[in-house]
């Protein structure tokens, strides 16, 4: 069964490029969340504007340096064969460049960040007037701006065509 789970995410783009989305937003939370946990140590706690600029700034390095590893991994990466000849076949279809193809999804969503920061960002520092450690408010407002943007771009790469699969593009030329 895993590996059918995996042939999925590699072959329906809908799937893998939200589930690389939100592993390499949680994932980057570790990281990043890390520079947080430090910057509470060298800085006073008052005012709060510091830490949610800190977050967002080790949030983008390590968010964006994973997801390309992600993306590779969907879109590149065939370590195994499927036994289903029409999966098999939609694993087969040609993907575009890699470069190009993450730099594209990248951009969508930048076009995004700025909606996806002002919801963790702000509500970071919400948490935080309502007593929360810096660390702790991290740990919830982030995932919440994650959901929050993962639904805006599924809806527009789905109107948009840039959610296709492989194969489906493939067709269409």
């Amino acid at each position: 069964m895993p590996i059918r789970l995996f042939h999925l995410y590699q072959r329906k783009r809908v799937i893998n490029i939200n589930v690389n989305a939100v592993a390499a937003g949680l994932l980057a939370m570790l990281p990043a969340g890390g520079v947080v946990w430090y910057a509470e140590r060298l800085l006073p706690a008052e005012p709060h504007w510091p830490f949610p600029l800190i977050a967002v700034g080790s949030d983008v390095v390590f968010d964006v340096v994973i997801y390309f590893a992600l993306h590779w991994v969907a879109n590149h990466w065939r370590p195994s064969k499927s036994r289903d000849e029409r999966a098999q076949k939609a694993l087969d279809a040609k993907a575009p460049p890699f470069l190009r193809d993450a730099v594209l999804v990248q951009i969508e969503r930048a076009v995004l960040s700025p909606l996806f920061y002002l919801i963790a960002g702000g509500l970071m520092h919400l948490f935080q007037g309502q007593g929360l450690r810096p660390s702790t408010a991290f740990l919830i407002s982030f995932p919440c701006g994650l959901v929050a943007t993962r639904i805006v771009h599924t809806v527009w790469g789905l109107r948009t065509g840039s959610f296709r699969d492989h194969d489906q593009r493939s067709k269409s030329k």
